[in-house]
């Protein structure tokens, strides 16, 4: 392997977009990671950091080496660069998704049929859930996300992604709180999210007692506004405690297909709403069988859909959050199917299947071993599975050995590294 160090010039052409976004290139046994650049157009980059841990380096895109790739742009959010929270918006998102989707079908080469990939409607003001992080500055307290690399927050207002409602929630909640420094011994974060007809939901979740925060959170201004207390180590930004309503009544409401559901405060809830409901609404065509099972299920949006188009079913939810099976039974009784479902708050890989049919929701991490085994020794016939990582798809379909019959991937995240994919597999 020919060493690399910081400073080294090189021409390089990438071949896959790495998991914040950069473009990853080859060289001489590196593994070289590009901000900037596009698979498939060469460029002049110099090397800017060497990994101690592995033959992995970052380098700096100087420009095109040859011709400047024809999907190149300038990036429309005017905090692109010091945020890196998008890592693809100097690609046009259509380019971007077809890059994509093509370097997801290398990861699945036994998939018998893709479908046309689903368009985000939206490639800006798409996010309907975000969440800000406190650091104290002098006298001020600023709410920021944290960028790909160093501990320094980055102011995120003018976010061209949020939804314009949930931009002008994080303006208010910026202009509410951050002229009180004290608060940022008190604040862990707040979680801002909003549903398709505009209304807007706030969580504050702090430590120790709350003071003043609930008169805060009103002050604010969204529809409705909780707090939830984590006093817990590390930096997770929300607990598994129960939240406390201090404005509004109840949780704001998503709609899907007709079916009511609600918003959970801090539970897991789809960015992406339009994209959520054609998923949803195909993961629902495929759940045929008269005992529909759901593990990873949050707040039940998709196994209810299920329920909804096949009359006859029953479905079993299982997910290891207590607050997001609560939410799963407010939301079976507020549609009229509480009587055909039953939720329940176990970890998916000890949950013991008996369904007919297997919906999966799992995080990025994919689905425990436990999970595909128990499903494989079950009664299920069929596995609709949806996937936010695609590397971990391809291992869990090739553990369970099933027939893979399709694949539809879907844009729920325009000008990011991430693909949703809807995958269908069936017992041999």
């Amino acid at each position: 392997m020919v060493p690399l160090k910081e400073g080294d010039a090189l021409v390089l052409t990438p071949r896959r977009i790495g998991r914040r976004g950069e473009a990853e290139a080859e060289h001489e046994g590196w593994r070289v990671r590009i901000p900037n650049a596009i698979c498939g157009e060469a460029a002049r980059v110099r090397i800017t950091h060497v990994s101690r841990g592995g033959p992995v380096a970052v380098a700096e895109y100087e420009g095109p080496a040859e011709a400047r790739h024809p999907a190149r742009r300038e990036p429309p959010c005017p905090i692109h660069d010091p945020c890196g929270g998008c890592g693809l918006q100097h690609v046009e998102p259509r380019a971007a998704l077809q890059m994509k989707v093509a370097q997801a079908r290398r990861l699945l080469p036994a998939a018998e049929a893709w479908s046309a990939p689903l368009e985000s409607p939206r490639s800006l003001g798409y996010r309907a859930k975000t969440f800000l992080l406190p650091q104290s500055r002098g006298r001020t307290l600023l709410l920021g996300a944290r960028p790909p690399r160093g501990a320094e927050l980055v102011d995120t207002a003018g976010c061209a992604v949020l939804r314009p409602e949930l931009e002008a929630l994080a303006a208010r909640t910026r202009a509410v709180l951050e002229s009180r420094v004290e608060l940022s011994l008190k604040i862990r974060s707040a979680m801002l999210r909003c549903n398709r007809r505009g209304a807007t939901q706030l969580t504050l979740v702090h430590f120790g007692e709350p003071g003043p925060l609930a008169a805060l959170a009103c002050e604010i201004g969204a529809d409705a506004a909780f707090l939830q207390r984590h006093d817990a180590p590390g930096n997770l930004i929300c607990s598994e405690a129960e939240e406390t309503q201090v404005a509004g009544d109840g949780p704001i409401e998503e709609r899907f297909d007709g079916l009511a559901v609600a918003i959970p405060p801090t539970a897991f809830f789809q960015g992406n709403p339009e994209v959520a409901e054609e998923l949803y609404r195909a993961a629902a065509v495929e759940l045929s069988g008269p005992r529909i099972g759901e593990l990873y299920c949050g707040a039940g949006a998709a196994g209810l859909l299920a329920l909804v188009r096949h009359p006859a079913a029953t479905l079993v939810g299982v997910d290891r959050s207590p607050r997001a099976i609560a939410a799963a039974h407010a939301n079976a009784a507020a549609n009229g199917l509480a009587a055909r479902c039953r939720f329940d708050a176990v970890a998916a890989e000890d949950a013991r299947p008996a369904w007919d049919t297997v919906l999966v929701n799992p995080p990025r991490a994919g689905c425990h071993e436990r999970v595909l085994e128990a499903i494989a020794a079950g009664e299920a016939r069929s596995l609709v599975y949806l996937s936010c990582n695609p590397v971990t798809l391809a291992r869990d379909a090739e553990r369970i050995g099933w027939r893979l019959l399709s694949v539809r991937p879907a844009d729920m995240f325009p000008q990011t590294p991430h693909l949703e994919l809807l995958a269908v597999l069936r017992r041999p």
